[in-house]
């Protein structure tokens, strides 16, 4: 039996569903945490955040949850909530997990087409150029991010995606603190410039041994940030409930 033609013929746009108010709640809360507008070990109260988000509580309390699925937030019965600490075994330990992830990533990619990726990496570091240039050096932060974005999706394994997405939100935490220095970030910079090239020019060995480096460098980096902060006599992992903070309605 033949279908009507007009059936045939349908085609239908996908519908785009807007964002709730929890996840809209749990994008500023990450972009808070990891921006350093609250500070790891911070105490949450669910009630200063929903009145500084004008919003009632349930959606905080959703995000909240979210955010403690992805490692960014810790739940105590006892002490409350509160953002998350990392202790220094961890950031050798991330930086372990990151490489394995990583190198696999470009390993797949030096196997295959590699065209797609360096298009998408070289908009990447003009971006970065423009960003240094006029010293938005969030803009920068985030860029990096999606730099390693780019080579972990480019590997077309949708489980490494899945794997870096427990990390990924701690290493940019990590690389908001560490890139508080603009030599550091010039360094960055040339990093990933160089490990653009590496890859155009198809020389595995030379990439993965530059990207082992510039993955423990962001573990020194934020080591050396952490002791700074120590010598000015700030807290560098915890502070007051985050009815201080600054987070955007």
């Amino acid at each position: 039996m033949k279908l009507d033609p007009e059936v045939q013929t349908l085609s239908l746009e996908k519908l785009n569903r807007p964002e709730s108010l929890s996840e809209m709640a749990g994008r500023e809360l990450r972009n808070a945490i990891i921006e350093g507008r609250l500070k790891l070990g911070d105490q949450l109260s669910e009630i200063r955040l929903s009145k500084m988000l004008g919003i009632s509580k349930t959606p905080v309390r959703e995000a909240l949850m979210q955010l403690r699925r992805e490692g960014l937030v810790q739940i105590d019965p006892q002490r409350g909530t509160s953002i998350f600490r990392i202790e220094d075994r961890e950031i050798d330990q991330i930086a372990q997990f990151r490489r394995l992830l990583e190198t696999e990533a470009a390993r797949l990619i030096f196997l295959s087409e590699k065209a797609p990726v360096l298009g998408r990496m070289r908009k990447v570091l003009e971006a970065m150029d423009r960003a240094i240039a006029r010293e938005a050096f969030q803009t920068y932060r985030r860029l990096d991010a999606d730099f390693h974005m780019t080579l972990i999706e480019g590997a077309g394994n949708s489980y490494l995606v899945s794997a870096y997405g427990l990390i990924a939100a701690k290493i940019g935490a990590l690389r908001s603190r560490a890139h508080d220095d603009t030599q550091v970030v010039d360094r960055s910079l040339e990093t990933h410039r160089r490990l653009y090239w590496l890859l155009e020019a198809g020389d595995e060995e030379k990439f993965d041994e530059l990207l082992g480096v510039h993955i423990a460098n962001t573990g020194r980096d934020y080591r050396a940030w952490l002791a700074r902060q120590t010598v000015t006599g700030e807290d560098a992992t915890a502070g007051p409930t985050a009815g201080a903070a600054t987070v955007s309605r």
